[in-house]
């Protein structure tokens, strides 16, 4: 995606929604809640690499990041996991190093299959974003029983360049399915059988209230969620956003408000563990990375 090139030194007066001319004004509701994660940048889980690119929960409530140098790319895969105490950010370790993942190009995005093709669990990774880095292809990462990762391969998806991509358990009936974003479009594709054929289109234009850059993408039995974020374009005093559809693309919540702090924060993600939802935040000018519960 295109990164945020300065941060405002003075802090603004008040907080609001910077919106297209032509579009209406909307008020935003704030609903960044209870930090789980706070990753600065000489964390060893971040290998040198300081822009979180993209997030999901994986087996065991257990969370993949990805973390890289921007536009230099370089991207590593790290893996979280729970010491089992309260929901907290102290609960929270890396596992082991972070790995050095080049097939996972821009990797804007990650999706979580717990049994891929019959072939166990997968991480699936987005290489293309919005626009800045393009590309039709997937990479898929095979997981371990125990969450640790393994082999990976590249798939190319007939759609074109995707930015969001997500898969539910439990939606269609508990068949399973996956959703995707291209460029403001839903998409969505069965939960078996392979991601080279047998998407749909669902909806061509997605509400949104402006021009924010596309992030990553989260869905569920009934919904599917999705991140809009900060970019250069931004005023000082806007909001990073969050929209909640229904699987046929209908909006179900518009307003969601996730503060930038003065294009500080920059979400890249949102993923779920239980009925707990979270937002991956990379914080631009050095500040440490934070992951987030999204409150009801």
């Amino acid at each position: 995606m295109k990164r945020i090139s300065s941060v405002a030194s003075l802090l603004a007066l008040s907080v609001g929604v910077a919106v297209a001319s032509t579009a209406p004004a909307y008020a935003a509701t704030d609903r960044s809640g209870a930090e789980r994660l706070n990753i600065p940048n000489s964390s060893v889980c971040k290998a040198g690499r300081t822009v979180l690119e993209g997030m999901v929960a994986g087996p065991g409530g257990q969370l993949y990041i990805i973390f890289s140098k921007g536009s230099a790319g370089d991207p590593v895969l790290s893996r979280w996991v729970r010491d089992g105490s309260a929901w907290d950010g102290a609960s929270w370790t890396c596992a082991g190093a972070p790995i050095s993942m080049p097939e996972l190009g821009h990797g804007n995005d990650l999706a979580y299959h717990p049994n891929y093709l019959g072939s166990g669990p997968a991480l699936i990774a987005t290489q293309g974003s919005q626009s800045a880095f393009p590309s039709d292809d997937v990479t898929i990462v095979h997981l371990s029983a125990n969450g640790s990762v393994g082999a990976r391969e590249v798939v190319r998806l007939p759609v074109g360049n995707i930015s969001g991509l997500c898969y539910s358990a439990t939606a269609a009936g508990g068949a399973g399915k996956y959703a995707a974003r291209r460029l403001g479009s839903l998409w969505t594709h069965p939960g078996a059988g392979s991601l080279t054929s047998g998407w749909t289109l669902v909806k061509s234009t997605l509400t949104s209230h402006d021009n924010r850059s596309d992030q990553g993408i989260d869905c569920s039995e009934n919904y599917v969620w999705n991140t809009k974020s900060i970019n250069d374009s931004t005023p000082d005093t806007g909001w990073n956003w969050v929209y909640q559809y229904n699987w046929s693309g209908g909006d179900v919540e518009s307003d969601i408000g996730i503060p930038a702090n003065n294009l500080t924060d920059e979400v890249e993600d949102i993923t779920h563990i239980g009925s707990e939802f979270f937002i991956a935040i990379n914080r631009n000018g050095g500040s440490a990375d934070s992951v987030k519960v999204l409150t009801e």
